[in-house]
């Protein structure tokens, strides 16, 4: 690792700015993608006195699939989509077992900050059943505004959340595309 920091340093020169080194940081991928891979070529003892091949698949290895797998470029589509049907039909108990759902794949997926999970996981789906219960009530005057704020933080999410994702893929295309030259 040290050997690729240092060499994509010496290509910039002595000139490399913040955005080089962030530029080449990311190329080398996550931290915990990179600490893993770090793992997966040490051989390793499996608690039996037998010692694994670097050759063979790591313990991360289905764990990591799965985390890339939820930075894909799909997931912020079908969270916001879900979140917006599924939050105006989580007034009725037929909603809430998907909403749920959708909710867990939004707040596992690594595209999206704390914050940003807490507004999408809640202010949503409230906003949206309570624009619900207005349209079939006409009470709650406030839920019309509850709806339209719910609207926006599903909008800017579904940006924000697929700007990640396609950055995301670029890194993972070009450390792929890297990876094969060396």
């Amino acid at each position: 690792m040290r050997e690729h920091i240092g060499a994509a340093l010496a290509e910039v020169g002595s000139g490399a700015s913040e955005e080089d080194v962030n530029r080449i940081l990311s190329e080398l991928g996550s931290p915990g993608a990179v600490a893993e891979a770090a793992l997966a070529e040490r051989p390793t003892d499996n608690g039996h006195g037998i010692s694994t091949a670097p050759d063979s698949p790591p313990a991360g290895a289905v764990a990591t699939s799965r985390r890339e797998r939820l930075l894909g470029r799909w997931v912020p589509p079908v969270v916001a989509i879900g979140l917006f049907i599924l939050g105006a039909l989580s007034l009725f108990p037929m909603g809430l077992l998907p909403l749920a759902v959708v909710v867990a794949l939004f707040i596992a997926s690594g595209l999206w900050t704390p914050l940003e999970k807490v507004l999408g996981a809640a202010v949503a789906p409230i906003g949206l059943a309570s624009t619900t219960f207005y349209a079939l009530t006409g009470r709650f005057e406030l839920a019309p505004v509850l709806g339209l704020i719910a609207l926006i933080i599903l909008f800017i999410l579904a940006i924000r959340g697929g700007r990640r994702a396609a950055q995301h893929a670029r890194t993972v295309a070009a450390t792929t595309t890297s990876g094969e030259r060396a």
